[in-house]
């Protein structure tokens, strides 16, 4: 098996552990650590009502233990079948809605944006409207704030038909928040104005503090600059008391000093500001840290402190382009027109399945670790195998040189032998002796010898430019008497010979560290004659099999043995 083998069978099993994965429906950027969590949660809450566990993790994410949390969440989502009642059901997306909101939490907004479509595949009005919301605080964090208002409009209309209050409170901050991103304040006066109409009941901290932000902007939007600054100041106040206290808190530290810019007072501005950056880095909110620098930006340039703006800037940028990738939001496009074009297609194709999903889990677990198992024992067996070949052929092919030396040893005393018996023949030249007759023994031995010696000589063999043709004037005769000597005496034709000769140089090199420990393979491969690395390569496995970078390896561990 060679390397090339081994490392596609490597990318299989990475295949497999991946698909283990998306069958237990695991969705955070950790999955890596959140396999265990979750399979272990599973277990735990395999005979428990779906509703408790998905209570167990939202009580896990009050505590900010979101690892935890999405664990349960994902058991939760795993555990999907078309039999569920209506409870069910809701509590399934609910649990869609919240793994989605862990996912936007670690910035992961392509997984968020997954979780909540499948969501809205299912969920009624009742559900429907948080999901919206959710979809929406994307499109915002990648400035899309044409589909933003559009699902923010949805959720807003949704939750005052089900006198959703929190979700009411939670869109219209978000529709404020909108609007004053983008400087049109005066888009906010309708919403604001419907906002005061409802019947809300009982109007507790959470109407308080979005009342006061209505006030504020309100106040902007008439330029009462002064006022709006106490608006917002109150609603800091309310927001201690409310759950995710730095999420209410930072926009308004945020509106008062934009305020306090327009007003001229920039240093009351530049002390809003620094609190920004300070409870943005504290909580981990990089979308308000990012608006928070862009702001202090515009705050010193206005002041004139270019060396401070440029600090800004240059955090502004290297935040922006750590986290606001083009790529995922192409993915988030790409999934929503898929998931539209789904939904027709679903109602043409009736889902047949009726096991229970965590039915499929379980038996996809099994199977797929069983799988994995086999697949990684005899990816082990044959690695030991691969390397046992390989050392063996290592070993042969270093017995194969050292019995080639001895011959040539052998045949170097027999040289002084046939040269006198060439003295004895005829004095004619012998190429013209070998053109006028057949070749008898005695000249075959001579001209075999000859052929020996020039084909165990480096400096001829190695030469780039070395034929049949230079071989036969080397040993003055033709080519074709060179031709059947080696044909007829080695059993090889003349290109077989000189691959094996100039291979087995490159062998006798690359074990010799001492004088060649700094070239590299294909280095070798040149001064020995080779001008194509690919031939090269080919050639040198199909007489060794071995590769070089191999038989290099191979060679090394003697030298250490």
């Amino acid at each position: 098996m060679t390397i090339q083998e081994l490392a596609h069978k490597i990318s299989i099993f990475r295949y497999i552990s991946i698909l283990l994965l998306l069958v237990v429906g695991l969705t955070s950027t950790r999955a890596a650590s959140q396999t265990e969590t979750a399979e272990w949660y599973y277990k735990r809450y395999a005979n428990t009502p779906i509703e408790e566990v998905y209570q167990q993790g939202m009580t896990h994410l009050k505590k900010g233990e979101t690892d935890k949390a999405l664990a349960c969440l994902t058991v939760v989502i795993g555990r999907y079948h078309n039999k569920m009642n209506d409870k069910e059901r809701k509590t399934y997306e609910y649990a869609l809605n919240n793994a989605g909101a862990i996912a936007m939490l670690r910035y992961d907004y392509s997984t968020a944006f997954s979780l909540f479509t499948k969501a809205l595949d299912s969920a009624d009005d009742s559900v429907a409207y948080r999901t919206h919301n959710n979809i929406a605080g994307i499109y915002i964090y990648y400035n899309d704030y044409y589909n933003a208002r559009k699902h923010l409009d949805l959720a807003y209309n949704i939750g005052k038909r089900e006198q959703d209050w929190a979700s009411v409170y939670n869109t219209t901050h978000n529709l404020l928040d909108l609007n004053w991103n983008v400087d049109s304040l005066q888009n906010s006066m309708p919403l604001i104005e419907d906002f005061r109409r409802l019947s809300i009941s009982p109007k507790d901290n959470n109407y308080q503090f979005i009342s006061r932000i209505c006030d504020g902007m309100e106040s902007l939007h008439h330029r009462q600059y002064t006022e709006a600054i106490t608006q917002f100041g109150k609603a800091i106040e309310i927001a201690q008391g409310l759950d995710f206290q730095e999420t209410h808190e930072i926009p308004n530290y945020l509106y008062m000093a934009k305020a306090y810019m327009d007003i001229g007072e920039y240093d009351k501005a530049l002390d809003n500001l620094r609190i920004c950056e300070r409870k943005s880095e504290e909580s981990h909110s990089l979308d308000m840290l990012i608006t928070t620098y862009h702001y202090l930006d515009l705050c010193y340039q206005r002041l004139g402190n270019i060396n401070m703006a440029h600090a800004a800037n240059y955090r502004y940028m290297e935040l922006k382009d750590s986290i606001n990738s083009a790529n995922e939001y192409g993915k988030i496009k790409d999934m929503e027109f898929l998931h539209e074009a789904n939904k027709y297609e679903k109602q043409l194709h009736q889902l047949t399945a009726e096991k229970r999903v965590h039915d499929i889990v379980t038996w996809a677990i099994g199977i797929g670790l069983l799988l994995t198992l086999l697949f990684l024992g005899i990816t082990i067996y044959q690695n030991k195998k691969l390397s046992e070949s390989n050392k063996d052929l290592f070993k042969k092919n270093v017995a194969l040189l050292k019995s080639e030396e001895k011959e040539e040893r052998i045949y170097q005393e027999y040289t002084e032998k046939l040269e006198k018996l060439e003295k004895s023949e005829t004095k004619l030249p012998d190429q013209e002796r070998y053109k006028s007759s057949s070749l008898t023994d005695e000249s075959r031995e001579i001209l075999l010898s000859r052929i020996r010696q020039v084909m165990h000589t480096p400096a001829e063999f190695c030469k780039d430019d070395f034929t049949i043709d230079k071989l036969a004037t080397l040993v003055n005769s033709n080519t074709k008497y060179v031709s059947q000597v080696i044909n007829e005496t080695l059993g090889k034709n003349f290109n077989t010979l000189l691959n094996e000769q100039r291979i087995n140089e490159v062998c006798k090199r690359l074990v010799d560290t001492a004088n060649n420990g700094n070239k590299t393979n294909e280095a070798i491969a040149e001064e020995v004659g080779f001008k194509s690395r690919s031939h090269f390569i080919r050639t040198f496995k199909k007489i060794t099999g071995l590769t070089p970078s191999q038989y290099q390896r191979m060679a090394k561990l003697e030298i250490e043995d």
